[in-house]
């Protein structure tokens, strides 16, 4: 692998763990989620690259019911 790929890739990959770090604390003290089970949005932020803790950041972690 090139050194310039290493260089731009890291970047994202630290991104990308932290934001994942950040959903999942932010998940294991919720007990309600918006649209999709808890362990629907855990599957989806854990393995849908940058995008799934995107999406539960700013979907899931919005409930609307009668709390």
């Amino acid at each position: 692998m090139n050194k310039e790929i290493v260089l731009l890739v890291a970047p994202l990959v630290v991104l990308e763990l932290i934001l994942k770090l950040i959903c999942l604390r932010d998940w294991s003290q919720r007990e309600r989620m918006n649209g999709l089970s808890r362990t629907a949005w855990l599957l989806i932020f854990l393995f849908v690259n940058l995008f799934g803790p995107i999406a539960y950041l700013v979907y899931g972690r919005k409930y609307h019911g009668n709390d």
